[in-house]
């Protein structure tokens, strides 16, 4: 009997392979550096198909349409690039190829790793957690700028705030903007705008490269302006990958025009809501009023209220009658207690001891002030004093008559 011959067809060898390449950890991400060839733009399914080659070894590779708006320059051939993504087989040619997910021009690249091992190390400290970025204030009228001198970033910074909140007073302090010590020179004019309070500071200038825009990527800038205790708008100008002063900062917008519309409101919207309000405000009096002018009309109509003069002269003499009636109850009052008291005061009289005496009789007193009854309380040479109606004489007993 003859033996069958067993074989594999190439799609499955091919996507063995597939598998062996997305089975190993290092092929999934990786970094490359290499330079551009074959470059010859998007096809018709936007994605990006060129090579990528060193000195000695070249490697096809491929940008599909989702990830090459994360582009920040126009690739070209002859580019200096560094890549990351995953490096695996296209089983329908056999040929493996790398799936770049991002790529940037060889000098941005290092500045881009940089800058995120510096990101990260300020986000575990807590500089860009929300919990600590002041308010915006809603009305500033009090801003300082910090951009670049002769710069188009400084005339919109000032032109649209001027245009959106004319009454603004502005400050622009010129800083570099780009280059070794640019950072250090922005953080002298952070601290000198702080010496002037304003109620908003404004940093920033227009886009440009990573290289370019590095000075605001620098932590002791970061820093000084996480110190500050007056709000920071931060306009670099970088929308796909902020700043690490738009990190901290804040408020942020993506160029000059949108920090302008961020710091300050239009005063053409306050004018329209302010005109919203009084017409609402006038159409609640309005109604108010309306309502005051049914409730008179209301008590016009009132029968009790027509004739007001006459109620005021009825209860007039009702009042001027309950006067009169008190008056007379009062004096009748006062006469017959005058009587009563002439009275009590006559039986007073009569039982005043010193009434008697006025009539020729004495009161006898002993040395001590008492009064005499009876003889036998007396002795003979005691003192005694005889009170009269109009005085009193002083006396010794001679004798004691008992009868």
């Amino acid at each position: 009997m003859k033996e069958e011959k067993t074989y594999y067809s190439i799609k499955q060898i091919n996507e063995f392979i597939k598998e062996i390449f997305d089975s190993i950890p290092l092929l999934n991400n990786i970094t490359l550096r290499g330079e551009i060839s074959n470059f010859k733009g998007a096809n018709k399914s936007g994605h990006l198909y060129f090579t990528l080659k060193d000195s000695e070894s070249r490697i096809d590779a491929v940008i599909f349409k989702g990830n090459t708006y994360g582009l920040r320059f126009a690739p070209k051939t002859g580019d200096d690039v560094i890549v990351t993504g995953q490096i695996s087989s296209y089983p329908p040619s056999g040929k493996y190829q790398i799936i770049i997910r991002s790529m940037s021009l060889f000098g941005e690249g290092e500045l881009l790793l940089k800058k995120k091992m510096l990101a990260e190390k300020l986000l575990n400290e807590g500089l860009f957690e929300e919990d600590h970025k002041l308010p915006l204030p809603a009305y500033p009228l009090s801003i300082c700028i910090i951009t670049g001198k002769n710069s188009a970033a400084a005339r919109d910074f000032e032109y649209n705030i001027n245009r959106r909140f004319p009454i603004a007073n502005v400050t622009t302090l010129y800083s570099l903007v780009q280059g070794k010590d640019a950072h250090l020179d922005i953080i002298k004019n952070l601290k000198e705008a702080e010496s002037l309070k304003p109620d908003l500071i404004i940093i920033g200038r227009g886009g440009g490269s990573s290289e370019d825009l590095s000075a605001f990527d620098e932590e002791e800038l970061v820093r000084a302006i996480y110190e500050l205790k007056i709000p920071v708008i931060s306009a670099v100008g970088h929308e796909i990958n902020k700043s690490l002063c738009d990190l901290v900062a804040d408020g942020y917008a993506s160029t000059p025009t949108g920090a302008a519309e961020l710091a300050v409101p239009d005063y053409r919207e306050i004018i329209e809501w302010l005109s919203q309000n009084l017409y609402h405000i006038q159409s609640l009096l309005n109604g108010k009023i309306k309502v005051i002018e049914q409730k008179l009309d209301g008590l016009k109509n009132n029968k009790y209220l027509s004739n007001v003069e006459n109620i005021y002269k009825n209860y007039e003499t009702k009042l001027n009658h309950l006067l009169s009636s008190i008056n007379t109850h009062t004096s009748n009052k006062l006469k017959s207690s005058e009587e009563r008291l002439k009275a009590l005061n006559e039986k007073l009289e009569v039982l005043n001891p010193t009434s008697i005496l006025d009539r020729g009789y004495s009161i006898v007193f002993d040395k001590n002030g008492n009064i005499i009854k009876d003889v036998k309380n007396l002795k003979i040479d005691e003192s005694i004093n005889i009170k009269l109606g109009s005085g009193s004489i002083g006396a010794k007993v001679e004798e004691i008559k008992d009868e």
